[in-house]
């Protein structure tokens, strides 16, 4: 706005170029587009590189690379029960349901949490049916056979992003064999 005002005053050094005056008034409207405009190219410039990106931006970006975040996983855990109960019953412990989807041995199964993530993991102790089951007298996570995992940290993408531009993998070369193992659900690093 300043800038303005000031370009009026030597162009046209008659005219009223006070800020209440009519091209004060008028210019005002302008200048705020125009500060509006330089702040959205600054956010386009930053979200356009990966080294500045926001995550949804980032992923994009990587995408282009065939790079995907890992995704978040459901927990699996091991439940033992008193009694043999039907797959596909509910039970719940603290904040989280869990639903029974296999069978391991005589009373004891593995439920799979319906919270995606990793913070059912450290839950253990006694589950609570959501429906009456008849002779159930006793229900109990002992153990988190397979942990839940959160969905790739943004950082994470990023260099992995980077890590894709400075070496190509294929057909069973060091980078290919660090990208498939680092792949698998639960690794979380690989020395080759």
């Amino acid at each position: 706005y300043n800038e303005m005002m000031t370009t009026v005053q030597q162009k046209y050094p008659g005219l009223d170029a006070r800020a209440e005056g009519i091209i004060g008034i008028a210019l005002m409207p302008c200048a705020l587009e125009l500060a509006q405009a330089y702040a959205e190219i600054d956010t386009i410039l930053d979200e356009s590189f990966a080294d500045t990106a926001s995550r949804e931006f980032l992923i994009r970006r990587a995408a282009e690379r065939g790079i995907e975040p890992t995704p978040a996983t459901y927990a699996v855990v091991k439940g033992v029960f008193s009694i043999d109960v039907e797959i596909g019953e509910r039970f719940t412990l603290d904040d989280f349901n869990y639903e029974v989807i296999e069978k391991i041995s005589v009373g004891t199964y593995k439920l799979e949490c319906e919270t995606i993530g990793s913070e059912p993991n450290s839950h253990t102790g006694t589950l609570i049916p959501l429906d009456y089951i008849d002779g159930l007298e006793t229900a109990t996570i002992t153990e988190v056979l397979i942990p839940g995992e959160d969905e790739e940290e943004t950082e994470s993408i990023r260099k992995k992003y980077f890590n894709s531009l400075s070496s190509q993998s294929f057909g069973g070369n060091i980078a290919d064999y660090r990208e498939k193992v680092n792949d698998l659900s639960g690794v979380g690093g690989c020395k080759v």
